[in-house]
């Protein structure tokens, strides 16, 4: 499968076109225009990567980016940027994009503290769902708005929402439409496979389910 990722030289973006690659997929990584791709030539299979350097408000960029793939997996994010709207902006690009292309499929992600359409949270959830927005309001905004763009936007999505990311190397992990304790945990390894097993096989088309570090390999 010929994949775009954008958000390919962040955290977890990186992550993602290394499994992309492992698992034999094209990947075409769109990175800032500041940025490279960290450690390039020792992805695996790097004869099937491009990489395109440019900026994700930019229509022209993105369609380049997207001209041949088959799926889109967003790993963009709004910490560090001035605007804190840097995910609502990608998909208000990446959207019209890709139905100019004709593809179908996109696999997001955001923070656990985001709210969706249908959601019925705890009180325990609103009372994180309020202190995020008191330390992080324009991050938790981007990542509901852009939700709300794909759920308007008639593709085939799938929004993972994660809490704090640890670096612990463990790829096991859990999606449920039912959030956990705000002190849950998940590694961003685990995060990464996830996001490409959604675009691989989707379970959770047109939802955003939360995914949580597993305890154990068989629960």
């Amino acid at each position: 499968m010929r994949l775009t990722i954008f958000g390919a030289s962040g955290n977890v973006g990186r992550l993602v076109v290394k499994e992309c690659l492992s698992r034999g997929h094209t990947v075409v990584a769109f990175t800032h225009s500041n940025n490279s791709l960290p450690n390039e030539g020792k992805l695996p299979h790097p004869e099937k990567l491009r990489v395109i350097q440019g900026d994700v408000h930019d229509l022209g960029h993105v369609a380049e980016a997207l001209q041949g793939s088959e799926a889109v997996i967003c790993a963009l994010g709004s910490w560090g940027s001035k605007s804190r709207d840097v995910v609502t902006a990608g998909i208000g690009a990446i959207i019209p994009a890709m139905k100019h292309h004709h593809i179908e499929r996109i696999v997001t992600l955001t923070g656990a503290e985001a709210h969706d359409e249908g959601d019925k949270p705890t009180i325990l959830r609103n009372l994180a769902h309020t202190a995020a927005n008191v330390a992080a309001g324009r991050i938790l905004h981007d990542g509901e708005e852009h939700i709300r763009l794909l759920r308007e936007s008639g593709l085939d999505w799938t929004t993972l929402r994660s809490p704090v990311m640890t670096n612990q190397h463990e790829i096991f992990y859990t999606l449920t439409l039912t959030p956990r304790a705000p002190w849950q945990t998940v590694p961003r390894i685990a995060v990464a496979k996830a996001l490409v097993d959604q675009v691989e096989g989707p379970a959770y088309s047109n939802a955003a389910p939360f995914i949580y570090r597993q305890t154990s390999r068989f629960a």
